[in-house]
């Protein structure tokens, strides 16, 4: 059983280092989310801080590996151009988009009145 599990975290963590090779935007999120945890660490975000952080990261990166997933099934089930898979597509996209703007919202939230007192109280 321990095995089977084991197995199946690897299987999970081949997906993740495929999508991060495989699509630019993956790309893009692996940069987002190091400088993200570099800039909290500079700031020295609160532990409640970091909870938030870490919950909008994984849920942007759970968003792309969702859309990624139904990208490449809708690519497999229609391979033609089709205007009901365009938009399947694209409401996927969104809610990447969505999530992506929210994490962004919280990032704002929680990083700028620390930057503002590092900086006003750097000198």
């Amino acid at each position: 059983m321990l095995k089977q599990m084991f197995k199946s975290i690897g299987i999970a963590f081949d997906g993740i280092i495929d999508l991060i090779k495989s699509e630019n935007n993956a790309k893009i999120h692996l940069i987002s989310t190091i400088v993200v945890i570099i800039v909290g660490f500079k700031l020295q975000f609160l532990a409640i801080e970091w909870l938030w952080i870490s919950l909008a990261i994984a849920g942007v990166w759970v968003a792309e590996l969702i859309n990624t997933s139904i990208e490449k099934l809708t690519d497999l089930i229609s391979p033609e151009i089709n205007p009901i898979a365009k938009k399947v597509k694209d409401y996927a996209a969104g809610a990447v988009l969505v999530m992506a703007i929210w994490a962004i919202f919280v990032f704002c939230l929680i990083s700028f009145p620390h930057l503002w007192m590092w900086l006003a109280f750097s000198r």
